[in-house]
């Protein structure tokens, strides 16, 4: 949610959920990329290449979300959860990302039928 001031709120348990989600991909991800390191048709289909940057775009979102739950949270008065206020620019840069990592996910589950979550 968007105050006046330029700055979104999160709820801390949306972040934690999402850091646990995105931790669970990871270990996928690095586990097929260590499987298809040396699989020249990996390489060459792009495969090798997608998991090289999902697994980066992965961490690289982790980080920021780590960062973002360390910041001094607050009590949102609209919903009475424990939120962290987020500036424009790395609400944008989280968007992205997540935008990114789904874009992945997706070209993983339909070209190369590899899904990255446990269910």
């Amino acid at each position: 949610m968007k105050d006046e001031e330029g700055y979104y709120s999160v709820p801390i348990n949306d972040c934690l959920e999402r850091i646990s989600s995105c931790l669970g991909s990871r270990k996928i991800a690095k586990s097929c990329i260590q499987e298809y390191i040396n699989d020249e048709e990996a390489w060459n289909s792009g495969l090798m290449t997608l998991l090289c940057e999902y697994y980066s775009i992965n961490c690289r979102y982790v980080e920021l979300m780590d960062d973002l739950i360390l910041t001094p949270p607050f009590v949102d008065e609209v919903t009475e959860e424990e939120s962290v206020s987020i500036d424009l620019k790395k609400y944008s840069l989280l968007a992205s990302y997540s935008k990114l990592l789904l874009v992945d996910e997706m070209e993983l589950k339909y070209a190369h039928k590899i899904y990255l979550f446990i269910q």
